[in-house]
């Protein structure tokens, strides 16, 4: 069986200094006169005769069948395996050394196992094997050194590494003598296909550089590749020792090795087996105590060990904890006179809050080692933060926390970079929450007025240098800033917070960061005014407005709640200043009106702060009657015919809601809005009732009749004011009786009868009503019932303005039209409709009784019921 030959020209040489069997086996007659020199006479009579009893034995191992071997081999087994004095074991052993390392070769795989397994048994029973390592050795190194292994048994390769590793631990002082050799084996086997032989060398390994160190140096670079080549093994045991032997191959051997193990190290710190993680921290935390040129090579040992600090296993993180600090305390002890001022002078330990609190400050010697290595670890670790692995990422940025917790304000130099890879980071689902660790942790060390600088120019879009060549302006980069800022506000210190509060606000209260259609945006900047609720408290007074201003521009987008609780934070506002939610908006209204009264003429529909205006109308309504000529203006602006339908389709709902909702709860904002009822229906609304083609420009007129029938409802309009814009309204009013939409003639219906009602005979004489009724008798045709009723109740209101001394023979024409219009339909097939018509004849019919009496006669066989008709003449016919 061949094993992946794995060469090195160290391993080569090795190979040539290694001798051969056949020398071996010729000199080991020797070893039977050396041992009985050594023995007393009893002990060599005891040995020559165990040995004579066993002679034929030895001879079937060399001659004899498969049957014959097998059976010598247990009664020499049986004979070994007694209990005998340590010089006679000695001396046996010598006599059956030779024979037994032959078979080491025997072509029966039998033969071979129980001969290695004999002489391990032995040589476990021995204290002194010195004078039998220089044949035991060779012969393992024949069976297992070469470039093609020649023992074919898994099993058996098993076997002769487990008495490798007990003769290194019998004779540890003579393995300076056979490091090459174990070397040799050890390049071979290490890449061996069976994962219990590759266990036991990287076991051989450890125990060799334990008791070889000095020897080892000049062979380790053989052990690199194989090692390296089975770190990533499927077995977790395998990959534990391979990480295990690294370290002792590294701590013996040439410190420039580090350069090739790092990045595999690197990769098994995302091991899914917390043992291959555990050794690989171990294996770390052991070379930044131990390993010869550790201070050149801190900056790649420190990321390892601090990716530790942040192990899932907590077990894990605290083992990797302790190894730090140790690695720390060593460092001040090597260097305690450089940092005595630190030390002498250092400030008091700072009080952790928010994300840090309840942990421990780091030793003075881990800060330092962290402090003067980040700008080597830095740049490496924030380009893996743009990797496309996941894995990567997250543990990229669990390590940035470590240096960010480590380094302290010592980061502010790379903060610039530190934020952007936040930026990025803060994007990505399943790094948001590391990303906000990072930010609290940056803010527990460094002033607001430090960061400041960089977090609000990146949210306008103005980053300068390396930054701002990677970063363009976008809803993306605004969010991710966004929620970076809520994270430094929540992790800082409110009296250091309030330094910058003024260009905080400022610059959050830009149309470039609150106006989006971006929607995570709205959530991170409520965030942020979240935070800074919490932080400052009551110290947000001098801030309210524009607080107010934000809190409303997130109710606009926070229809389906998906922003949290807005009305909360509003109620928090208010309750910070001691006051009601109903005066925060009475306080503030006037300056937010006047705000967004300077922008308003370049509105469009879909303007943001045409939506806010709209949210703070309909919330402070009742509270708007000081600035109402701003409210006005801007109404006014925004439904003139040049503007966009959409834009005033939307301004004339808001005015309906306005005055059906807010203004009828405040007689107060009742008193303001009366006073521009005249205006608002003049300037606003009647422009908007002018017919144009197009059903964009019906839904317009339907949308200002209904504005109109609002303030009609809310009594903003009494008869004085009603007379200044009586014929303009009426004209408007009949124009649009015969709109195209059913919805808008019915609500026109409806302001006719309330104008009719509030204007009565003051407004509307007989001259000024007959050109009514024309129009209105035409829409009892209409295709709505609803509306023809609404028709009925209008009718009824003309009867009654028509004055007692209404000259019935002068207006007689006008009666007949009017009765004869209204009789058709007191038969009409809808009997609600019929009721309605009949009450207004009731009504009408006190104008001229006997004149509707012979119009009723005349039409009454035309009925199909007579009933409505007798019902009126029996009214109106004087009783006898």
């Amino acid at each position: 069986m061949q094993i992946k030959e794995v060469t090195s020209e160290e391993a080569e040489q090795l190979q040539k200094e290694a001798p051969s069997s056949d020398k071996v086996l010729r000199t080991s007659d020797k070893i039977l006169d050396d041992a009985k020199e050594k023995l007393s006479a009893a002990q060599a009579a005891q040995v020559d005769e165990i040995l004579e009893g066993l002679q034929r034995d030895i001879n079937c191992l060399h001659d004899g069948t498969r049957f014959a071997k097998r059976k010598a081999m247990e009664r020499i087994q049986a004979q070994t395996s007694s209990k005998l004095e340590q010089g006679v074991l000695s001396g046996v052993f010598a006599g059956l050394c030779k024979p037994l390392l032959s078979l080491f070769h025997d072509p029966i795989e039998k033969c071979r196992e129980v001969s290695v397994a004999m002489v391990t048994e032995i040589t476990a029973q021995m204290t002194d094997v010195n004078t039998y390592l220089p044949y035991i050795v060779p012969m393992c190194v024949m069976r297992l050194g070469q470039k093609e292994i020649v023992e074919p048994s898994e099993e058996i390769r098993q076997l002769l590494l487990e008495l490798v590793i007990q003769i290194i631990s019998l004779s540890p002082a003579e393995m300076p003598l056979y490091c090459q050799d174990i070397v040799l084996i050890l390049a071979r086997t290490i890449n061996d296909p069976f994962a219990e032989v590759k266990k036991l060398s990287c076991t051989c390994l450890i125990n060799l550089t334990g008791v070889a160190a000095r020897q080892f140096h000049g062979s380790a670079n053989a052990l690199l590749n194989p090692l390296l080549q089975n770190i990533s093994h499927q077995h977790q045991k395998v990959r534990t020792l391979v990480i295990r032997a690294l370290g002792a191959l590294l701590n013996h051997g040439d410190n420039k090795m580090i350069e090739d193990i790092m990045s595999h190290l690197a990769q098994r710190t995302f091991d899914p087996c917390p043992p291959v993680r555990e050794a690989v921290y171990e294996v770390v935390g052991g070379w930044l105590v131990t390993l010869m040129d550790r201070y050149s090579y801190f900056h790649k040992l420190l990321p390892i060990i601090m990716t530790g600090l942040q192990d899932e296993v907590p077990d894990i993180a605290r083992k990797s904890d302790d190894l730090f600090a140790a690695a720390g305390k060593q460092w001040e002890e090597e260097n305690e006179q450089d940092i005595k001022d630190e030390k002498d002078f250092a400030e008091a330990d700072m009080d952790y809050y928010g994300v840090l609190e309840g942990l421990a400050r780091p030793r003075i010697g881990c800060r330092i080692l962290v402090n003067r290595n980040l700008s080597k670890i830095l740049p490496g670790l924030l380009n893996d933060l743009n990797t496309w692995v996941d894995e990567t990422r997250v543990k990229s940025v669990e390590l940035l926390f470590s240096l960010l917790l480590y380094s302290e304000s010592h980061c502010t130099q790379h903060l610039e970079k530190i934020l952007y890879a936040l930026y990025r980071t803060s994007m990505e689902n399943g790094l948001q929450a590391h990303a906000d660790k990072c930010s609290q942790t940056l803010s527990q060390f460094i002033k607001p007025t430090v960061w400041k600088p960089f977090v609000l120019s990146a949210l306008c879009g103005s980053s300068s240098g390396e930054v701002k060549s990677r970063v363009g302006v976008s809803p993306q980069l605004c969010t991710s800033c966004l929620r970076v800022l809520s994270s430094l506000v929540t992790g800082s210190k409110p009296d250091e917070l309030l330094q910058i509060m003024p260009e905080l606000m400022d610059t959050i209260c830009k149309p470039e960061v609150n106006e989006s259609s971006h929607k995570p945006l709205f959530y991170e900047l409520a965030s942020v005014v979240r935070s800074l609720l919490q932080v400052l408290r009551e110290s947000v007074s001098d801030y309210t407005c524009q607080l107010l201003f934000l809190l409303l521009r997130l109710a606009t987008v926070n229809k389906d709640g998906s922003l949290g609780d807005v009305e909360s934070m509003i109620s928090q506002l208010a309750s910070l200043q001691g006051i009601e939610v109903d005066a925060l908006y009475e306080r503030h209204t006037p300056s937010l009106v006047e705000q967004l009264s300077g922008q308003h003429k370049d509105w469009t529909r879909h303007s943001p702060d045409q939506s806010l205006f709209g949210e703070l109308l309909l919330r402070s309504g009742k509270h708007c009657g000081a600035v109402l000529q701003g409210v006005y203006d801007i109404f006014r602006d925004c439904t003139s015919k040049d503007k966009d339908p959409e834009l005033r389709m939307s301004m004339f709902t808001l005015l309906g809601r306005l005055l059906r909702e807010a203004v009828c709860e405040s007689e107060d904002a009742k008193k303001h809005f009366t006073l521009y009822s005249v205006s608002i229906i003049k300037e606003v609304i009647l422009p908007n009732l002018e017919w144009r083609a197009g059903r964009t420009a019906g839904t317009v007129r339907c949308a200002a009749v209904s504005s109109l029938w609002a303030l009609f409802r809310s009594d903003l309009l009494s008869a004085s004011q009603l007379k200044q814009i009586q014929s303009e309204l009426t004209a408007q009013l009949i124009s649009n009786l015969d709109d195209d939409n059913c919805a808008t003639r019915l609500v026109t219906c409806n302001c006719f009868n309330f104008v009719l009602k509030v204007g009565g005979q003051e407004c509307f004489g007989p001259d000024e009503l007959h050109p009514l009724y024309v129009e209105l008798l035409k829409r009892l045709d209409d295709s709505s019932d609803e509306l023809r009723l609404a028709v009925t109740d209008t009718l009824a209101t003309f009867f009654s303005l028509l004055p007692e001394d209404y000259d019935k023979d002068l207006y007689k024409a006008h009666l007949q039209v009017l009765y004869r219009g209204l009789l058709i339909h007191l038969d009409d097939p809808n009997q609600a409709v019929q009721e309605a018509v009949f009450k207004v004849l009731e009504v009408g019919g006190r104008l001229h009784p006997q004149y509707l009496i012979e119009h009723v006669e005349n039409v009454k066989h035309k009925h199909r019921s007579s009933l409505y008709c007798d019902k009126l003449i029996s009214l109106f016919t004087p009783s006898s």
